[in-house]
């Protein structure tokens, strides 16, 4: 991408004081030194406007070996750099906005330009937070080597690189596989093939006739099969990313509610992922500033998905899912599996739950508001405390979880994976 010069500004402060002190040493005592010194402010205003132009009339084009890439992952920008008229040395700094208006630079180099040839600079970052990122202006700076003047030349062209949120690994999902195809297994008995073996998980209250005898006699505990599937699932998931209306102590909340956020994105994403990569159809809507709602009725479509959470952003005073979720009822058909991802839920939901209940095979809402354990570390001893509301929530959604309500907290010393183990036995 080529960038465009807008605009130059130039600082001649001390040039103009001492041109001034020559012009009255001038006007008072004309000699030789006077005339001498003139003329060299003469070359230095001359040397002024040369610059000037030169640092202006450069050839810039900036682009990148990636517009999207993963929290945490390298992005490589490169600058050609040319200048046409003459032998230039220069300073050059890079601008990237990653937030509204805060900018930091990327590339800060000392260069000689040589005319005619050009220069390609490289400079390597990454970032740490999703969504969008600008790269924004090319700035070019020279100062006379004797500080007597200096030109700032700005060049700029907006370029988008979009960072998506990691993608954490995941074993399966407790979604409900309602949508028959044919050589998978379904979880009702229709069509199951019981040749088709796609692995083995520890006994937990299955059919005799589906434990492992010999995985279980070598690895010396009870081992059941895992069975391929006749059906496909199709998954409903609701983001929200704002702060409940009926939530106390807000301020506290709205703190916890930043790293949430990106809690549950990574969260989201990595279900998504999961879900698509095992030929599920899901649909997701995230309950941020703004509805984000797309389709993703194709079964590989996961990019589109994780890109529509990297540009998510919650608000303290946003919509609320409850409203969404009502006026989204009728859409809903017994193959569906509702999940509802929340930092707080009270129980004044759990009507809304039973709707929705009424219209699918499954609704499962996970709370998270203290995040949860990265897999690759051990767990730890925990002492959050969970507001009423929420603990009464789950107390009531207890006696539901047989008609398939489950209301799930996610403990920080918990891995999403054991959540969903656990779910994966109703």
């Amino acid at each position: 991408m080529k960038l465009e010069l807008r605009k130059v500004t130039s600082s001649s402060g001390i040039l103009s004081m001492l041109t001034a002190l020559s012009l009255l040493w001038l006007a008072l005592n004309f000699n030789g030194f006077s005339v001498l010194l003139c003329v060299s402010c003469g070359f230095l205003w001359f040397n002024y406007v040369s610059t000037k132009k030169r640092i202006g009339d450069l050839d810039i084009e900036r682009w990148t070996d990636r517009t999207r890439a993963f929290t945490n992952e390298d992005v490589v920008i490169h600058h050609r750099i040319c200048c046409t008229s003459a032998d230039l040395g220069v300073n050059v700094l890079s601008q990237i906005k990653v937030a509204g208006l805060l900018t930091y630079n990327i590339l800060d180099r000392t260069i000689l330009l040589k005319r005619s040839q050009p220069i390609v600079l490289q400079a390597k970052t990454s970032f740490s937070t999703r969504g969008r990122k600008i790269l924004t202006d090319f700035l070019v700076v020279y100062e006379h080597p004797l500080g007597f003047f200096k030109h700032w030349a700005y060049y700029s062209a907006e370029q988008e690189i979009l960072v998506l949120p990691k993608i954490m690994h995941l074993e399966s999902f407790p979604s409900r596989l309602r949508e028959l195809l044919p050589g998978t297994r379904s979880d009702f008995k229709l069509l199951e093939d019981t040749t088709q073996i796609k692995g083995v998980r520890e006994y937990s209250n299955d059919p005799l006739n589906r434990i492992h005898w010999k995985i279980s006699a070598k690895l010396g505990a009870l081992y059941v099969k895992e069975l391929d599937f006749t059906a496909v699932s199709n998954t409903i998931i609701y983001l929200d990313l704002n702060l409940s209306r009926e939530i106390f102590a807000k301020n506290v909340w709205a703190q916890i509610r930043k790293n949430y956020e990106e809690e549950a994105v990574l969260a989201t994403s990595s279900i998504v992922y999961w879900l698509t990569h095992q030929g599920n159809s899901v649909d997701i809507v995230v309950v941020a500033k703004e509805i984000l709602r797309r389709n993703y009725g194709s079964t590989s479509d996961w990019v589109s998905a994780v890109e529509l959470l990297a540009m998510a952003e919650g608000d303290e005073n946003g919509p609320q899912i409850a409203d969404e979720l009502t006026k989204d009822l009728y859409n809903l058909n017994p193959s569906n599996t509702l999940v509802i991802i929340s930092m707080y839920l009270t129980d004044s939901l759990l009507p809304l739950l039973i709707n929705a209940k009424a219209k699918v095979s499954r609704v499962i809402a996970l709370l998270i508001p203290y995040g949860f354990r990265d897999p690759r570390y051990k767990p730890t001893r925990t002492y959050e405390m969970y507001p009423l509301d929420m603990q009464r929530l789950t107390e009531k959604a207890k006696l539901l979880e047989k008609e398939q309500i489950i209301v799930r907290i996610v403990r920080p010393n918990q891995t999403l994976q054991e959540v969903f183990d656990e779910i994966q036995g109703y």
